[in-house]
């Protein structure tokens, strides 16, 4: 049985925004994401971790060499910073000042490996894709696991390949290939599929969900089935302009490119 439900959405344009410039990070980096209170953390290619306030100024900086290459890090917590090692099994926890706080080797305490995605949890454990059976899982910092979805092979007409994950204390979502979202309560459950069209990243804000593509940030309102661009393709200042990313933290807009991280109000 196939539980893949079809939404149409409706794409309305938010007045083009004024946007004021902050400041700029310069540099390529691999991953970038952003607390509530408006800091912005990257990993670098050679895996540093820095940390960077609403000004551009860097505030913390930190490599574990000997974990190898670092691929997410989540920040859904500012005093507690998460940082997976895909390479190692390993998740591990910074505080605010990216000092070592501890590490979960996930292969040691749960046997799973090949794990591509994982998030903090809303009570400070975390959340992963097991491969192997299909599930989305629960467990503690301690290793021990607290709950698991079931067999999610039959949900989608394509191959599961969970890319980002997020709690927002309400929902759990994970991004499946490039244009879907599957949307989980709290315990692990399955609820719904949103279709949505090719995007990079996403994030939740005020009940909707805030994705990005190549040019543009939408607000998806999961109740309405509404959408609304940002239209920053109509902004002159970004014309023929190609983001890799795009966050939406207070009033600030951090736009990603492949040599810069720019931060606007709005």
């Amino acid at each position: 049985m196939r539980y893949l439900a079809v939404i149409l959405l409706f794409c309305s344009f938010k007045p083009v925004p004024e946007l004021s410039f902050i400041a700029k990070i310069n540099g390529q980096f691999k991953y970038f994401t952003t607390d509530k209170l408006g800091n912005c953390f990257v990993i670098t290619p050679k895996n540093d971790i820095l940390k960077f306030d609403q000004t551009g100024k860097k505030l913390a900086e930190v490599n574990f060499k000997v974990m190898g290459d670092a691929t997410l890090i989540d920040a859904g917590n500012p005093l507690e910073i998460y940082v997976f090692y895909k390479d190692q099994n390993k998740l591990v926890y910074f505080d605010n000042m990216l000092n070592y706080r501890g590490e979960t080797d996930i292969y040691k305490s749960l046997g799973v490996t090949n794990i591509m995605s994982v998030c903090r949890s809303y009570d400070n454990g975390f959340w992963f894709f097991d491969p192997d059976n299909f599930k989305l899982k629960k467990a503690d910092k301690a290793g021990n696991l607290l709950s698991e979805s079931t067999n999610l092979a039959g949900i989608s007409d394509t191959v599961l390949s969970p890319q980002m994950m997020m709690d927002d204390g309400q929902r759990v979502y994970v991004k499946s290939n490039n244009d879907r979202l599957l949307v989980f309560d709290i315990l692990g459950n399955f609820i719904k599929v949103i279709p949505l069209e090719k995007f990079s990243s996403f994030q939740t804000r005020q009940n909707n969900i805030v994705y990005s593509t190549g040019k543009d940030v939408f607000v998806y309102n999961p109740s309405t089935f509404e959408k609304e661009s940002y239209g920053l393709s109509l902004n002159k200042m970004f014309e023929g302009k190609l983001f890799l990313n795009i966050r939406l933290e207070n009033s600030t807009m951090y736009l990603q490119d492949s040599g810069a991280i720019s931060m606007y109000s709005f």
